[in-house]
């Protein structure tokens, strides 16, 4: 790898590193915000929630935009997209600006994993791409896992406005990267589908908030939906392809991704909210609960990877799955308890879940032909982003309602936090039940394929 391949690599993980942070930073300060701007749980969760849904959709509309501008501008739009994003949020007077604000670091936060991935794949030789994209991966969960340390600390001693002003620190490397990132000219022949972009952001902005806000929203999410697909079918070049969901294995494991990342961004949404309100901790300490879990994360990454190749893919998730609910459910528990039984748990749904996207990514590969292999890809990532942003529209307005108590072996006196818990086992179980049925889909079909070769 040359020194300016290597400049290049360096700048785009220093400034995906911030991008990350900026994700785990927020939810920390979750209780802070709530506390501040004195918000219901449903209102607050619309920090993480629309910063999910935007980034999950800007990830996607770069992905086709980058096949025809050159990456380098698409970077650069991205990033002052960002900083204007965490410019407002810092003088934000209300919770108003805060939520626009969250909206445009959604927004340029969603292009800069993504172009980092493309680049690597335009400008580093084949031999190379497996360190440059594991070294982007790697910023990923390195910010993942600093990201509620930092903004712990950071609340604590600054105030929450100090988490929307460190994000100016990813400018650094900017110079860096304009400096060494080949220059292009834009592609002609290729058309950006508009009208199927905004249809798919009026369907999934109005079905998060007909959970979050008002059912009757949820009307206008089917309608847009589809009104979406038939665009996409009449589209020469659609914003998403949905003939590849006629593919039923490959769009039972979108489910699979779709529930596990409900589960556990639930999770990460309700625990700073329960150890703030039942053990009283602070901003900092609440930080530090959540911090072994993402770093547990990086340091098995490879063992999960190693067991995968031995195991294979089912058996990862059979597994992970099972101890997942197992957790979801003494965390139900424990509600009340010490905040260290409660980091030990987190560990456990941090690794299970990290094991269960790395299974079914792997799977994607398996079950799709190499030339619909990127598009599948790219449809799972947004399913994580879209489980985020579900689960805590969902989970937060769960913890409004006065469900009663669920778990008899809790004896706190607040019950909603157990509850949520079992509902995030419950989403875990109908993940497994998905499972099952991929499963026995896939060996139908090779019976059916065994039977017409002895014919």
């Amino acid at each position: 790898m040359t020194r300016k391949q290597k400049l290049l690599l360096y700048s785009m993980c220093y400034m995906v590193l911030f991008n990350a942070m900026n994700v785990t930073m927020m939810n920390v300060a979750i209780p802070e915000f709530r506390k501040v701007f004195v918000l219901t749980p449903s209102e607050v969760s619309w920090i993480t929630v629309i910063f999910s849904l935007f980034n999950g959709i800007a990830a996607v509309a770069i992905g086709k935009l980058s096949d025809k501008y050159p990456i380098r501008r698409l970077f650069v739009i991205g990033m002052a997209i960002f900083m204007a994003g965490s410019l407002i949020g810092f003088i934000s007077p209300n919770y108003s600006f805060i939520i626009f604000a969250r909206i445009l670091q959604g927004i340029g936060g969603g292009t800069l994993p993504t172009l980092s991935l493309v680049a690597v794949a335009r400008y580093f030789p084949k031999d190379q791409r497996g360190y440059a994209l594991g070294m982007v991966f790697a910023m990923v969960s390195l910010g993942s896992a600093i990201g509620p340390i930092m903004g712990g600390l950071l609340t604590d001693s600054f105030g929450w406005s100090s988490l929307f002003l460190i994000s100016f620190f990813s400018l650094i490397t900017l110079p860096f990267y304009l400096k060494y990132a080949p220059k292009e000219e834009v592609k002609t022949g290729s058309r950006f589908d508009k009208v199927g972009a905004i249809l798919f952001m009026l369907a999934i902005t109005s079905l998060l908030m007909g959970i979050n806000v008002t059912a009757w929203l949820l009307i206008l999410a089917v309608v847009s939906f589809v009104l979406f697909v038939w665009q996409a079918q009449r589209a020469n070049e659609p914003f998403i392809n949905i003939d590849i969901l006629k593919n039923v294995s490959f769009s039972l494991v979108l489910f699979m991704g779709l529930l596990n990342a409900i589960a556990y961004m639930a999770t990460i949404f309700i625990l700073p909210l329960m150890l703030s309100k039942v053990n009283e901790l602070s901003t900092s300490l609440i930080g530090l609960v959540l911090f072994p879990g993402g770093m547990m994360t990086i340091i098995l990454g490879s063992q999960i990877g190693t067991i995968i190749a031995k195991r294979g893919n089912r058996f990862m998730n059979q597994f992970s799955f099972t101890i997942m609910t197992i957790a979801f459910l003494a965390l139900s528990t424990i509600v009340g308890a010490s905040p260290i039984w409660i980091s030990v748990l987190l560990v456990v749904v941090c690794i299970a879940f990290t094991a269960n996207q790395s299974a079914l990514t792997n799977r994607i590969s398996e079950i799709l032909p190499p030339n619909e292999t990127g598009t599948g890809t790219g449809l799972f990532t947004f399913m994580i982003f879209l489980g985020a942003a579900i689960g805590s529209a969902l989970f937060s307005r769960f913890l409004e309602l006065n469900s009663g108590q669920w778990n008899i072996l809790n004896g706190h006196a607040d019950s909603s936090y157990s509850n949520a818990f079992i509902l995030a086992a419950m989403t875990v179980v109908l993940a497994m039940v998905v499972l099952a049925l991929e499963k026995s889909l896939t060996k139908r079909q090779k019976i059916r394929v065994d039977d017409e070769y002895l014919k």
